[in-house]
């Protein structure tokens, strides 16, 4: 198997909840040839997986990769935020929207992170929508 079939085992993988068997190509990929995208579906694993650090590591292994990864950053920012790390987590989101991604995901962890950091105007710029799904998050904690 060429590196690109083994990059899309270890996604079929990890999408069907495969985690170990997904982290295991992923690693044996990293080695042969480091890519970000790899290093995120990695950190996207661990973080699945509950280990933050690990996730946090491997997102940050992209980054060094990849300095203007949008994708690298929100996960990273995701990480952050269920750590607790909410000024660290809205610091990723600006980056990740800053290097290009427009995602209503983005829009709605942005406003976790305001509204976790007790900032007035944390819904500002949400549809009807949007704001409702904020506070169905932040009740179900």
């Amino acid at each position: 198997m060429d590196s690109r079939e083994v990059f899309e085992e270890a996604y079929r993988e990890m999408m069907s909840g495969n985690l170990d068997r997904a982290l295991d190509l992923f690693s044996k990929l990293l080695k042969e040839e480091p890519s970000p995208e790899a290093w995120v579906n990695v950190g996207n694993i661990f973080r699945r997986m509950g280990f933050m650090g690990k996730a946090v590591e491997s997102y940050k292994e992209a980054l060094k990769l990849r300095p203007d990864m949008p994708e690298a950053f929100f996960n990273l920012g995701c990480a952050l935020y269920q750590m607790g790390k909410y000024f660290e987590a809205s610091m990723m989101i600006e980056k990740a929207e800053k290097f290009g991604l427009r995602d209503e995901k983005v829009k709605i962890l942005r406003a976790l992170c305001r509204l976790k950091l007790h900032e007035p105007d944390a819904l500002d710029g949400l549809d009807e929508d949007q704001k409702r799904l904020v506070k169905e998050l932040m009740r179900d904690g």
